[in-house]
């Protein structure tokens, strides 16, 4: 199953944009260094984060209502775990598709790998201060 969800959405993620909706804004991509993610993670006193979302399990679109329900969901398992976060959202270059998302800080990489398989997500973006965003697929 891995390979064909692998196939059907590596270059769907490789090549989307990431944004994080901080002061100023902070768009980034998978594999290329961000000075500007650094500096976010530096500014909260932490080395690692996610970027996550609940919309659309197993990337499977889903209606507006149902997206928005998960991530209310999503965002009070956050806050009951006491994690920061800041609003973002995942998209392709020409605008077409967007899909909102969290910028989790400080969570350690178990605990983003639990949150997405409760969500139901294929993958999330795993960064960690210094180096490059990762992918980590959860399938």
């Amino acid at each position: 199953m891995l390979n064909k969800i692998y196939l059907e959405f590596k270059d769907i993620y490789q090549n989307a944009k990431y944004v994080v909706l901080s002061s100023p804004s902070i768009e980034f991509g998978i594999e290329q260094r961000s000075m500007p993610l650094d500096e976010l993670l530096n500014k909260y006193q932490q080395s690692t984060a996610c970027f996550i979302t609940a919309c659309n399990p197993w990337g499977k679109e889903q209606g507006e209502d149902l997206n928005h329900t998960k991530m209310a969901d999503l965002e009070k398992d956050l806050i009951k775990a006491e994690l920061p976060y800041l609003h973002s959202y995942g998209g392709n270059s020409e605008g077409t598709w967007k899909e909102e998302s969290f910028f989790v800080i400080g969570i350690d990489k178990q605990n983003a790998i639990q949150l997405g398989r409760q969500y139901k997500q294929n993958a999330f973006i795993w960064i960690v201060k210094e180096q490059v965003p990762e992918l980590i697929w959860l399938i």
